[in-house]
């Protein structure tokens, strides 16, 4: 979920989202999984399966005039779909390359702007590594992300590492994540609320895990943003439960 009263724009600074009452809420319930084919192929799934946009009443604070109505959009939101191949593992050291598809399936055509996708079928290409020891591990990526519908192509990466704070029972881990724009879309396909063309940020993330029995377990996670362009300027903030099926 994200709650934001404030927005970075195409400028890098950031502005009231249209006056300073506004408040903008997303919040998110999804489905991630992962399944191996084999040692070397995983199928991976990201399904947003309900998605909630809601903008809050506005309300003169003198005189307590209604001033712009409450309102919301709950839809299904845009799926990923992928693959990704192991190309090389030497020791603790992992390489691989993956294949993203951006599925369109999100509401694109709201009237009020608060869509739940942007409506492009797009295809990230990313080279993954991790390297993993007994009680921490490092990952990360870099990745091409190919857009369609006059949106400009993107440039993607991501570091994070971890550590077992109790072994195979409590793991934090920090990340940093980013996007930044090729900006060389159609000028005129700027996009509007919360799915803009040329999109920026910088985010650093951190969270944290509990682990039952390596089965299962709830995870946590805040992130926020040091910069960015065509994006909410608000700490986002994830809550998860997981499962490990599978020898």
């Amino acid at each position: 979920m994200i709650r934001a009263r404030s927005f970075y724009s195409v400028d890098g600074n950031i502005y009231d989202i249209n006056g300073a009452g506004t408040l903008l809420g997303n919040y998110t319930t999804s489905f991630y999984g992962e399944y191996g084919l084999s040692n070397r192929v995983t199928l991976v799934a990201y399904v947003p399966f309900l998605v909630r946009n809601t903008v809050n009443e506005g309300v003169g604070a003198l005189s307590g005039e209604l001033l712009q109505p409450g309102l919301e959009n709950t839809a299904f939101g845009d799926a990923d779909l992928g693959v990704r191949v192991g190309l090389l593992r030497k020791g603790g050291f992992v390489l691989s390359g993956a294949l993203t598809l951006g599925i369109p399936s999100g509401d694109f055509k709201n009237t009020d702007l608060l869509y739940t996708g942007d409506g492009e079928f797009n295809q990230l290409l990313k080279a993954e590594w991790g390297y993993g020891a007994a009680r921490w591990y490092a990952t990360g990526y870099v990745g091409v992300n190919n857009r369609s519908k006059g949106f400009s192509e993107e440039f993607r990466y991501h570091a994070e590492a971890g550590y077992w704070l109790l072994k195979n029972k409590l793991l934090a881990s920090v990340k940093l994540a980013g996007v930044e724009s090729f900006n060389n879309g159609d000028p005129s396909q700027a996009g509007n609320g919360l799915f803009a063309n040329n999109v920026e940020y910088t985010s650093p993330q951190f969270s944290l895990s509990y682990e039952h029995r390596q089965k299962w377990g709830i995870s946590a996670l805040v992130a926020g943003a040091f910069n960015g362009r065509n994006a909410l300027a608000a700490p986002a903030l994830s809550l998860g439960v997981y499962c490990k099926t599978g020898g």
